[in-house]
């Protein structure tokens, strides 16, 4: 799109695409507003109160603002005591220091190396989606079919596609670049069900939002400082000094997840339910 509409168009083209898939979104049945519902919308929940008491079957909209305040500062405060959830998040923050690298050193490194414009660059993140497609029904597959944490799904086939990325650094052809993409993406297909399964097993169903908002922070704030940070990096050293850098650290994520998840939890009510009942 790019080579042939040029650049400007190529944007626009992608965020109508971007917006249509929004739209879509909000007209699937899962999304529409369910009134029936009202365990799920979360209107009768249980708050700590000012005498420290548990008060069961409270509407939310009749909580004042620093009810409101403490009651989120609780959830909060159950979530980050978990070793699970301590987890997840580690892993969260993964994905984006990838795709940091991704938009500047390693288009960056492949522009230097082989002369990679905006075609060249696209077969490789067509690479690693087409591997990504390919790897997940086998990775949701096995997840569904395996209890717990999933280590043995989440660890090596995290650190595998580490040591892919690591190897764009040493890539000197299009074909090597190709490869290393459509291997990282196959074994994030395969793993990443997995994270997914164990995230709604391990967390309540009354806070999975905000657990999985705390996951998504830390990931923004990655996206946030990480392009820069590795743009920085590649112009103090080089792009593939950068690269390893990156390897290392998404190592270091699923090294965390291997020490500290623990998949204990045997139903949805998990330990973030046990965390608050010690609290």
């Amino acid at each position: 799109l790019a080579e042939t509409y040029g650049y400007q168009n190529s944007f626009l083209i992608a965020g109508f695409c971007a917006m249509a898939c929004s739209v879509g979104y909000t007209q699937l049945p899962e999304t529409l507003p369910n009134r029936g519902d009202s365990e799920i919308r979360g209107e009768n929940i249980e708050i700590t109160v000012n005498d420290g008491k548990k008060q069961q079957g409270v509407n939310k909209d009749s909580l004042t603002v620093r009810q409101h305040l403490k009651s989120w500062l609780n959830d909060v405060k159950s979530i980050l005591r978990s070793r699970n959830q301590q987890a997840l998040i580690a892993l969260a923050c993964e994905l984006p220091i990838r795709f940091s690298c991704f938009t500047t050193a390693v288009s960056l490194h492949a522009s230097n190396v082989i002369g990679a414009g905006p075609k060249e660059l696209g077969m490789l993140f067509t690479a690693l989606a087409v591997s990504q497609g390919i790897g997940m029904p086998l990775g949701s597959w096995l997840a569904d079919r395996t209890a717990g944490a999933k280590k043995w799904m989440v660890v090596p086939g995290g650190l595998v596609s580490s040591v892919f990325f690591a190897s764009l650094a040493f890539a000197t052809s299009l074909e090597q670049f190709i490869a290393a993409m459509a291997i990282q993406g196959f074994c994030g297909g395969f793993y990443r069900p997995a994270i997914g399964a164990f995230t709604a097993e391990i967390t309540s169903q009354q806070i999975r939002g905000q657990a999985l908002s705390l996951q998504r922070q830390a990931g923004s704030t990655l996206s946030l400082i990480g392009p820069v940070s590795m743009g920085l990096m590649a112009d103090a050293t080089s792009c593939a000094s950068a690269i390893l850098v990156g390897s290392v650290l998404m190592m270091g994520c699923h090294v965390s997840y291997g020490v500290l998840a623990t998949g204990t939890s045997k139903s949805p009510q998990d330990d973030i339910s046990q965390s608050k009942k010690r609290s």
